[in-house]
């Protein structure tokens, strides 16, 4: 049996078939720690993609803010897991730094509870602003 959040790779994957050559730039990060230093973990992959590798739970780290910066990057679009942590900790770190942040709501989600991610969909909406909350990407998934 899967992981409970298969479903959002398979529709993090779809939004970046569809949609991903819209982009000027596609970051995907790979979490890596003990247990999986040597492991190919990523999930997702785009033609454009680069990828990054990080050990802290935000995913602005020097060397996307470089890349950002590079492509001339000012808003950023933000999906994933554990959004009440890693999506939380990027955004505050994103606008801290001056970005636009819009956060695509149904490609988000938590390992810990559903509602968990909607706490921290919540939060992002009051910091960002409900209408930067888009509700894009969402379908359904057959695993």
């Amino acid at each position: 049996m899967g992981n409970t959040l298969d479903y959002i790779e398979t529709l993090c994957q779809k939004y970046l078939d569809e949609h991903g050559n819209e982009y000027d730039l596609i970051v995907l990060t790979r979490w890596v720690h003990e247990d999986n230093r040597d492991e190919d973990t990523l999930l997702l992959h785009h033609d454009k993609a680069e990828i990054v590798e990080k050990t802290t739970y935000s995913a602005f780290i020097p060397e996307v803010r470089e890349r950002l910066e590079k492509a001339g990057v000012e808003e950023v679009h933000l999906a994933g897991v554990d959004s009440e942590t890693t999506i939380l900790a990027t955004m505050f770190d994103l606008v801290d730094a001056g970005y636009k942040v819009k956060i695509l709501q149904r490609l988000c989600g938590s390992y810990f509870t559903h509602g968990s991610n909607a706490m921290a969909l919540k939060v992002a909406g009051q910091v960002l602003g409900q209408e930067n909350i888009l509700y894009v990407g969402g379908d359904r998934v057959w695993l």
